[in-house]
């Protein structure tokens, strides 16, 4: 499984600012509500199963959460039905909107 550090996730933003890249927060649906990356969209992994078939099959998607343990089973679940995913380490406990 690939996986990139926050920092590495904030200097991607940056760079692909005209074409933004796939963020999904796999939070659940309040965690997400109190902060989060503004490009990001929500897929609770309590509900993933349910809502991947709305991920595209061909791009590569990032994947967050609090801290990395949700993004890790996320990555692993989606990578099972062949989803091109990469695991955000550190998860949304070190982002800092101001860095």
């Amino acid at each position: 499984m690939k996986r990139v550090s926050v920092k590495e996730l904030k200097e991607l933003i940056e760079l692909t600012v005209n074409e933004p890249i796939s963020i999904i927060d796999v939070r659940e649906v309040d965690e997400f509500t109190r902060g989060h990356i503004a490009t990001a969209k929500n897929y609770p992994l309590s509900t993933l199963s349910d809502t991947m078939k709305e991920l595209d099959h061909d791009k590569p998607h990032y994947v967050i959460c609090q801290h990395g343990v949700r993004s890790e089973h996320a990555c692993s679940f989606l990578e099972n039905y062949g989803y091109k995913v990469v695991s955000v380490s550190e998860g949304m406990s070190v982002w800092d909107e101001r860095n």
